[in-house]
């Protein structure tokens, strides 16, 4: 789930800023460390959080947070809405999947199921036992089948939904999407609170997929009852409920859903989403007090703003861990981009420690195309440095004396300001980059018709694996693979790695893919993504990860 710029990601979902790459996440989810704080520990009547990076401390029930976002979310359908606005809503507001995940890197844990999948000798059958609490905002108890309609629906050509694709490692999920068959054979319900799930063959990102927002049970009556509205005025079975959606005041209104299975959460009484907030407004509202959440978190011409003050950046800023790249994708169709040694000269030319200043700690320099922080993962490649020299002795090798390149960028950012630098680090070396300006809906098309020598992407794993970039931009099939991109040893150790039987043995094959990917200077690898998240401080025991958003649940309101 995942590509260079408009990938269905969580901060496309979050470094796209809400224009649309995908950007996310952070570097430490404290929660609140001020020294007033009271002790640690959940409020008497809450029994158990759900999954999640910690406990509140001092935690008082009331009180409303009010979040600002740029856009109109596209749908709060989790089958369609996957900007940012909607993956944060479908994700920890109105649904609950089956699984979340635990801690702030850690990987499937229980949620709306009972406990952990069974799952068979040959990897390919799922028996998920169900909570017997979980119910729709409607009051009715959700059972197997919602799970069975809810899947067979994302498989409806006519729904379109970005997602189906998803599910079709699940046994006759694809003949439904091209209606050969009306149900999918690999899903069945043996009781009301068992599902069971039949695979073409073992899929270790599987597991992470029960996590995704739109393998959360939806309601067939009200699905068909609302029609349209579904996706403005949705009913799903999460921590909070809708109780208004006004198109024109541009606000959605959230308030706790009295039946949800976490007894005891949420501890606010309201959430209001804002929209239609630029950038520098947005900035305003959260220092004055009128907005309490910034949904996008920080771009990087805010982050100038509230990290450069040492007052402002301990007051609003919270740094969370994220598992995101940056990179160039450079056209291999180009004759001169073929030759890896041409490639490679790129990645030497490129001083990343003076590109990801101009971030503001969004981006820390990084010379490998996997984030550096990933879990389980056992990194051998070794990523590439600044070294001009080395950038010039191989381009002559290569015979390449003038080399004329060109960069494509929309108005995302930081990407028009790190064209310039590059422009000038690459001119040191003997490359001629020349800067393609435009829109960003014009930089999206152009970038999918493969237009353009470079231009820069970058991606937010959603799935708990690397295997998501590798499968999602550096396969010859891959979907964000616009350039031409092939290399048969990460096509095959791709293969292999999506069959592993366990993350240990996946993640084995994906040093081997990464070592290979530096190798062959797939791209030209810049830096490893940071999520700066805005807060009031009042708002307190925030908390989120960027495969998710902002965990509404359990933060609590000091006034």
């Amino acid at each position: 789930m995942a590509g260079p710029h408009h990938e269905p990601t969580r901060r496309l979902v979050l470094a796209a800023g809400a224009a649309g790459g995908a950007a996310s996440l952070l570097t430490g989810c404290l929660g609140d460390r001020s020294p007033s704080s009271a002790p640690a520990g959940p409020p008497a009547d809450v029994p158990r959080w759900a999954p999640g990076p910690g406990e509140p401390a001092g935690a008082r029930r009331g009180g409303r947070v009010i979040t600002a976002w740029s856009n109109e979310a596209q749908s709060y359908d989790p089958a369609i809405g996957w900007d940012l606005h909607s993956w944060e809503a479908i994700s920890t507001v109105l649904y609950a999947p089956l699984y979340q995940y635990a801690g702030q890197f850690d990987g499937p844990a229980p949620h709306a199921a009972q406990g952990a999948p069974q799952v068979s000798k040959d990897g390919r059958v799922y028996t998920i036992p169900l909570r017997r609490d979980v119910r729709f905002h409607n009051g009715r108890p959700v059972v197997a089948e919602d799970y069975v309609y809810t899947w067979t629906r994302l498989m409806d050509p006519g729904l379109a939904s970005w997602a189906s694709s998803y599910l079709f490692g699940i046994e006759g999920a694809e003949e439904v999407y091209e209606e050969k068959a009306e149900r999918i054979r690999g899903l069945s319900a043996p009781d009301p609170y068992t599902l069971r799930v039949t695979l073409t063959e073992p899929d270790v990102l599987f597991p992470a997929l029960l996590c995704m927002p739109y393998t959360a049970a939806l309601p067939r009556e009200e699905v068909r009852r609302l029609g349209a509205e579904f996706g403005r005025t949705p009913v799903g079975s999460g921590p909070m409920r809708i109780t208004r959606y006004d198109s024109k005041g541009r606000r959605a209104v959230f308030e706790p859903f009295d039946q949800y299975f976490w007894r005891g959460t949420p501890l606010i009484e309201r959430l209001e989403y804002r929209w239609g907030i630029g950038y520098p407004l947005q900035a305003l509202q959260l220092s004055g007090g009128r907005v309490d959440v910034l949904g996008e978190g920080l771009v990087a011409s805010q982050a100038a703003r509230f990290t450069a003050d040492a007052s402002m950046r301990e007051r609003f800023v919270q740094a969370v861990p994220v598992r995101g790249t940056q990179w160039l994708s450079l056209n291999h169709r180009r004759r001169e981009l073929r030759d890896p040694r041409v490639r490679r000269a790129l990645n030497w030319a490129v001083d990343r420690e003076q590109l990801m200043r101009l971030t503001f700690g969004l981006s820390d320099p990084w010379g490998s195309p996997f984030p550096k922080r990933l879990d389980r993962f056992r990194r051998t490649a070794k990523p590439y440095a600044y070294d001009p020299e080395r950038a010039r002795a191989l381009l002559r090798e290569a015979g390449v004396e003038k080399l004329k390149l060109e960069f494509l960028h929309g108005t995302q950012d930081p990407w028009p300001l790190l064209g310039q630098v590059l422009q000038q680090q690459f001119e040191a070396v003997g490359v001629e980059l020349s800067l393609n300006a435009m829109s960003q809906p014009a930089f999206e098309l152009a970038t999918s018709d493969g237009k353009g020598d470079l231009y820069g992407s970058h991606l937010y794993i959603t799935l708990n694996s690397a295997l998501e970039l590798v499968s999602s931009n550096f396969t010859s099939d891959a979907s964000y693979n616009y350039l031409g991109y092939a290399n048969a040893r990460v096509d095959s150790l791709a293969v292999s790695a999506r069959k592993a039987r366990s993350t240990e043995a996946a993640n084995s094959l994906l040093a081997e893919i990464e070592d290979e990917l530096v190798r062959d200077a797939a791209g030209v690898f810049l830096g490893s993504m940071n999520f700066l998240a805005a807060r009031a401080p009042e708002v307190r025991n925030y908390q989120m990860r960027g495969e998710t958003g902002t965990y509404y649940d359990r933060l609590w309101v000091k006034r």
